[in-house]
């Protein structure tokens, strides 16, 4: 039974060239340098938890699956490629779907009714293609790209609700644009919900590299034993 580190060290590299991508080429995937990049491979040192987790999803692995020596199958890495690119496509055509309908809805109200203002539809496709995109997405997609379709659809719904009531109310009120403070503390509220659920996230890791070094160094003395 090989120790963690030299497990963990060989599965990087295996990855790696399963995925058909250089040391250079991950390194700028994950604001590395290449020279981090071949000492992990090597065996030299390991990232930490962070960094751990984010190769686990650029590989759309588990924890479990980087520290176990039957990580590398002859099929898995095609099976995680196209995975990944299911979860892509489905998110294009989920936000195609919602500008399709709001092209749609735009074209038939113009016909029965024109109206100059019937253009707010493209504006509140924002938000829900964003969100919809986020949804799908949500197990492929790392806390920073979640953030960044979060506050855009946060601002963008902020803004559609209040050109909406502008509008379709023919409200003269340009106090109603004091509801952009609301996005404030919405962000706020954004950026800690996923700084906390990246942590849960981290914590729940370390509890699984703990689990498999315990079983590790069971497994080792079993066999010391045994010798």
């Amino acid at each position: 039974m090989k120790d963690i580190k030299s497990v963990v060290s060989a599965n990087l590299g295996a990855l790696r060239k399963q995925r058909g991508i250089t040391q250079a080429e991950l390194a700028e995937k994950l604001n590395y340098s290449d020279k981090a990049i071949s000492r992990w491979e090597k065996g030299d040192t390991l990232p930490d938890l962070n960094v751990l987790y984010e190769i686990c999803q650029f590989y759309c692995i588990t924890m479990n699956d980087l520290v176990s020596e039957e990580c590398i199958a002859p099929q898995k890495p095609q099976t995680n490629k196209h995975k990944r690119m299911y979860i892509i496509w489905m998110c294009i055509l989920a936000g195609v779907s919602v500008w399709l309908f709001a092209t749609i809805w735009f074209v038939v109200n113009m016909v029965k009714s024109p109206s100059e203002v019937l253009w707010i539809a493209f504006l509140w496709a924002i938000p829900f293609s964003c969100g919809v995109v986020m949804m799908i997405g949500r197990t492929m997609f790392n806390w920073i790209v979640h953030f960044i379709l979060g506050s855009v659809t946060v601002w963008s719904s902020i803004v559609s609700t209040i050109l909406h009531i502008l509008f379709f109310t023919n409200s003269g009120d340009n106090s109603i644009w004091f509801l952009l403070i609301l996005g404030v503390p919405l962000q706020a509220m954004l950026f800690l919900f996923q700084r906390v659920w990246k942590s849960r996230v981290i914590v729940k890791t370390q509890a699984e590299v703990e689990e498999n070094a315990n079983r590790t160094e069971e497994s080792n003395k079993i066999e010391n034993n045994a010798e």
